[in-house]
């Protein structure tokens, strides 16, 4: 990731930078660099490079302009092929950016395929220039204090910054517990720093810092296909070539599989391609997720690695976690950072299927009525939830703020808050490829007619009929039947499956030695709910100076975990948010305090 610091007084820059690196670090073996340019102080955190031409050094012109970039790109055809990720990665790609962007400002990498950050600095104008992808994948964070202004890839780093407050956000937790467990659009959980949105170029000035888009959404083609056996032919081309330039340069490549539809896209057309992925699946052992994902690598001749979630001390491996990812992941979610040590050792590029169903299928697709994006976020109500109709408002809101058609807000308000934070905990771990947001696979997906797209119809029949002994043989775990199957089968299947699950319970019950296997890969209800593991929640969630007992009185917040623990009532991500909003806000201080001291000592 980038981060840095501009500022007038450029006298404390190098120990801004510094404990800046020291917040954001999170894996030991990850690199930083930095370096100082007029009135910004610049710094780079990766994992090690190998390949000696992949130079982190800035791209610089005669005129002092400089460019540093972070991430990857796979393609830009405005501006020429692209040889592989590895070579966006050379200062002699950051030369092409920075006389590109130079020449025909930010505009110039609207089709920059790829998950990246961008610096420009300029000396002339003593300006910044920050932008970032089309899908704000490579999270970046902005705030400004009287001293001047921080920006980072972490909202930790950010607080690193003089003058730059940490004092918390009321709305942010009352947004996680209305939405889904995150917050919506730029918010986090400090009120004073910001989210950068998708497609954006951040000006940072001596005046002021202003934002704009580059590229929005209304540019892309919307529902036009009209013939539904060419579109299946580019769309099966443009997903075989995606995951093609996601695989160049990968030694070990691999990915986290479920028994989902998205990851086994990508074991599937992997295997077409005679690449042999490797993955880890995560969950509790006999789950059905576990038995469907075990049969995808089977098919697909892939190394498969179990990863038991909820094994001793779980809460504790999910809790040390909350701080690198800025109490912006719930409890939930953290399920996911559970495996991350895990990566080095089991590859090097993670292809992720994050955000699958909803490119190519029904999820998160809407006409744009307000009540209906409410649905897609989700919204849940509630004792501590945000009133229907304030809700009902804010979603109308986002709509209004999406630059394109309605449907795209959840691209531009929630994808960026909720699934692009998994990916970009794994960052520090592994590099990062996700072929579902390949833009040219994404603009053909865009081209789909919503009548296509209902109950995800045009999505499963692209891969029944392209890889049928991976989705026409192999149930998908929400269902218990393949893809394409009838809502009859599917109806006897579920039927079938309860009495069998009943059916083995009472076995049990009797003193048989059975197994039941679990409906979910992740139970949390139940495992949260024992004693050690509720007493810690509650414990967090209730202690003096809670705040989220001032934000929503005491009784409330006593009421909500008192039915959540003994009636199993309301959904657990709310738990999970207070959860990690509350011990977020009681360790960030100290937190941030060990990263001042780490670089005194490192200074001694």
């Amino acid at each position: 990731m980038l981060f840095g610091w501009y500022a007038t007084d450029t006298r404390d820059t190098a120990v801004v930078l510094e404990s800046m690196a020291a917040a954001l670090r999170v894996n030991a073996a990850e690199d930083v660099a930095f370096w100082t340019v007029g009135m910004v102080g610049i710094g780079l955190l990766e994992r090690p490079v190998a390949d000696e031409q992949l130079s982190r050094e800035p791209a610089r012109r005669a005129d002092g302009c400089c460019l540093w970039m972070s991430g990857e790109a796979f393609d830009w055809p405005s501006h020429g092929s692209i040889r592989g990720a590895a070579e966006s990665r050379t200062l002699a790609f950051r030369s092409r950016l920075l006389e590109a962007i130079t020449a025909e400002g930010p505009r110039a990498i609207a089709d920059l395929d790829g998950e990246y950050q961008i610096a420009l600095w300029n000396p002339r104008s003593r300006s910044l220039w920050l932008l970032n992808d089309r899908f704000a994948a490579l999270p970046l964070y902005i705030a400004s204090s009287p001293r001047g202004t921080a920006f980072g890839g972490g909202v930790r780093g950010v607080l690193m910054a003089p003058g730059v407050s940490a004092e918390p956000d009321p709305q942010a937790i009352r947004e996680a517990v209305t939405f889904g467990g995150y917050r919506l659009g730029r918010r986090t959980n400090v009120r004073h720093v910001e989210m950068t949105p998708p497609a954006t170029v951040v000006h940072v000035a001596p005046e002021r810092v202003t934002t704009q888009r580059y590229w929005t959404w209304a540019e892309l083609r919307d529902g036009d296909a009209t013939d539904a056996r060419e579109l299946l032919e580019q769309t099966r081309a443009g997903w075989s070539v995606a995951i093609s330039r996601r695989l160049v340069g990968a030694r070990r490549p691999g990915l986290t599989l479920s028994g989902g539809l998205d990851s086994r896209a990508i074991v599937a057309e992997a295997s077409h391609q005679r690449q042999p992925l490797r993955a880890l699946t995560y969950g509790v052992p006999h789950a059905d997720d576990v038995r469907i994902a075990e049969r995808v690598a089977r098919a697909g001749d892939a190394g498969l690695e179990f990863v038991p979630l909820y094994a001793d001390g779980w809460l504790e491996r999910r809790t040390n976690r909350i701080l690198e990812t800025d109490g912006l992941m719930d409890l939930v979610d953290l399920m996911h950072t559970e495996v991350l040590e895990r990566l080095p050792s089991a590859f090097d590029v993670l292809l992720s299927g994050y955000v699958g169903d909803a490119v190519a299928g029904s999820t998160l697709y809407f006409a744009g009525a307000a009540s209906d994006f409410l649905t897609t976020m989700p919204y849940y109500g509630g004792t501590l939830s945000l009133p229907c109709d304030e809700a009902l408002s804010l979603a109308e809101a986002l709509i209004q703020a999406t630059p394109g058609p309605a449907r795209f807000a959840p691209y531009e308000h929630k994808l960026p808050q909720s699934t692009n934070r998994i990916t970009a905990a794994a960052r520090p771990y592994a590099i990062v490829r996700r072929p579902f947001v390949d833009y040219q696979f994404f603009e053909l997906c865009q081209r789909i007619p919503s009548a296509w797209r209902a109950n995800h119809h045009w999505r499963e029949r692209w891969l029944v009929s392209t890889y049928p002994e991976y989705f026409a043989r192999i149930p998908n775990q929400r269902t218990g039947v393949p893809a394409q199957a009838s809502r009859a089968r599917w109806q006897v299947t579920r039927a079938a499956r309860f009495a069998w699950r009943q059916t083995l319970r009472r076995a049990r019950a009797l003193g048989m030695r059975v197994v039941v296997p679990e409906r979910s890969y992740h139970p949390d209800e139940r495992f949260w709910a024992k004693a050690d593991a509720r007493s810690r929640i509650e414990g967090t969630i209730l202690r003096n100076g809670s705040i989220s007992c001032d934000i929503f009185g005491r009784a409330r917040v006593e009421a909500t975990l008192r039915d959540f623990f003994e009636r199993g009532a309301g959904p657990v991500q709310v738990i999970g948010a207070l959860y990690v909003f509350e011990h977020y806000h009681q360790s960030l201080a100290d937190s941030l305090l060990r990263a001042k001291a780490h670089v005194k000592e490192y200074a001694c």
